[in-house]
């Protein structure tokens, strides 16, 4: 069992981490959406301890696979660039997508799904949303811009 765990450890880190991204970030889209305007209030008060462990997971996570896409695209161009011209190999997005570990898939899958759901909600919901919903909005249309660039310009090169 010991072995298991060890063995295990650094899927058992990224799967609390995830699962606890999502039931924090769950937490914050059902108290804005089921949230009905009371007198002069224009968006839902949110424990502040709640808004702090959503802003922290939201831009950890959003860093965490932007540079892990950034590294493994440097890695991937640098390797382009040393191997001889002519040489048979796989597509720049193959190849980066191939050298990217299931726990940085996951994540990034994971990010954008929430982040989604995040951003519907405050299209939907405009001024009745939180300044959270809209930070995280906004930084993951930022998020999507770079991934978008990358992809689209990989295309045009490969």
């Amino acid at each position: 069992m010991t072995d298991y765990l060890r063995r295990q450890m650094f899927n058992i880190i990224a799967a609390v981490f995830l699962i606890l991204f999502v039931a924090v970030w769950l937490a914050v889209l059902l108290r804005v959406a089921s949230w009905v305007p009371v007198g002069g209030a224009t968006a839902p008060a949110l424990n502040g301890a709640l808004v702090t462990a959503a802003g922290v997971m939201a831009t950890s996570l959003g860093s965490l696979t932007a540079s892990a896409l950034g590294f493994t695209i440097s890695e991937v161009k640098h390797q382009q660039s040393e191997t001889p011209a002519g040489s048979p190999g796989a597509s720049f997005p193959a190849e980066v997508a191939a050298r990217l570990s299931g726990r940085i898939v996951a994540a990034i899958m994971v990010y954008m799904a929430v982040g989604l759901l995040v951003l519907i909600l405050w299209l939907v919901k405009g001024q009745a949303s939180t300044d959270l919903i809209g930070a995280f909005a906004l930084s993951l249309l930022g998020w999507l811009v770079g991934a978008a660039g990358v992809v689209f310009q990989t295309e045009k090169s490969g």
